[in-house]
């Protein structure tokens, strides 16, 4: 009787689990998810961020919102999300800012970035360029050097530790003059401050100025990376355009607070992967400069480890620090 107790008490618990774990799950998600931002709308992030809201939204059948919470660097976006409930319904879009500004804002910010979050997927990267408003007497990045030798020259970024900052914190290192960085709240406030003749040159990832490129409002100097671009393939490399400075591309990510359900973490990753695989999504990425990649988590998980371990000697030799 025990035995046969003991097997009934056994296989009720194997019926309940079979039945409650995954129906934990299987209803996620049945409301709208929050999409945070932490840069200002306008930028390359919200460009990105928004199609992809839309792409995940078609798939759940939910709405996904996206909502901007720009200031301090992304951090307040960042910590908004480290303290949301770990459910699925809180999700954050940021870039490489996320690591750089543990350096950056050492001791004053509420998050870690390998702690606080678990990382769902790398959605895209995009290359960094050197833009300047058509009226601009620059037309090359060779006058931009020149014209540093003579005096202050405003460069305009989307912020402290992104990768457009790092960028610029190279060229500052590899020419004879003073290129002085213009922070501001994201790419879409740089853009308008370049146009409006606030700064001499903007440094931005692609996609935020593929646009007004394209319409002639922006003239591009170089891109900040090995190769070319498709997307603007009249526009040299800086090395090409006789700089030789460290190049690489930005990548953009998606978070969720840590603890969130392995199951959840693994159902979002494999919607973020097959939207921009394929399809209508893919094809207007590429044709804003952003390169698709939908990485799996285990991915990100490595790169964000690798950027912790690279980012703080870089920034430190480059004497940047808002403290």
């Amino acid at each position: 009787m025990p035995n046969a107790f003991s097997r009934f008490t056994a296989c009720l618990a194997i019926i309940t689990a079979t039945l409650l774990t995954p129906a934990a799950h299987a209803a996620w998600p049945d409301k709208p998810v929050r999409l945070i931002l932490p840069l200002a709308p306008g930028g390359a992030m919200d460009v990105l961020g928004r199609s992809l809201a839309d792409a995940l939204g078609s798939r759940w059948n939910v709405p996904v919102v996206v909502e901007n919470r720009a200031g301090a660097g992304g951090n307040i976006g960042a910590e908004q999300v480290a303290r949301a409930e770990p459910d699925g319904y809180t999700l954050l879009l940021t870039g490489d800012m996320l690591v750089a500004n543990e350096t950056l804002f050492k001791g004053n910010i509420n998050y870690d970035a390998t702690r606080s979050f678990s990382p769902i997927s790398i959605v895209a990267t995009a290359p960094t360029v050197i833009v300047v408003r058509s009226a601009s007497s620059l037309q090359s990045l060779q006058d931009l050097r020149q014209l540093a030798s003579e005096r202050v020259v405003n460069i305009g970024t989307p912020g402290f530790g992104n990768s457009n900052h790092i960028a610029l914190t190279r060229l500052q290192a590899r020419i004879d003059g003073t290129l002085q960085h213009i922070p501001y709240k994201g790419a879409g406030p740089a853009v308008i401050g370049v146009l409006g003749g606030e700064t001499d040159a903007a440094i931005v990832a692609l996609p935020a100025v593929t646009s007004q490129i394209e319409s002639g409002a922006l003239r591009a100097l170089a891109v900040v990376q090995d190769t070319r671009s498709a997307v603007v393939p009249d526009t040299p490399t800086v090395k090409q355009a006789g700089l030789d400075v460290d190049a690489g591309t930005g990548w953009f990510g998606l978070l969720a607070p840590a603890g969130t359900p392995d199951p959840i973490i693994a159902d979002i990753q494999h919607a973020v992967s097959n939207a921009v695989s394929r399809g209508t999504l893919r094809g207007k990425l590429t044709g804003l400069g952003f390169e698709p990649v939908g990485s799996a988590s285990a991915t990100f998980v490595e790169r964000i480890a690798r950027d912790v371990q690279t980012f703080p000697p870089l920034l430190k030799a480059a004497n940047v620090a808002i403290n």
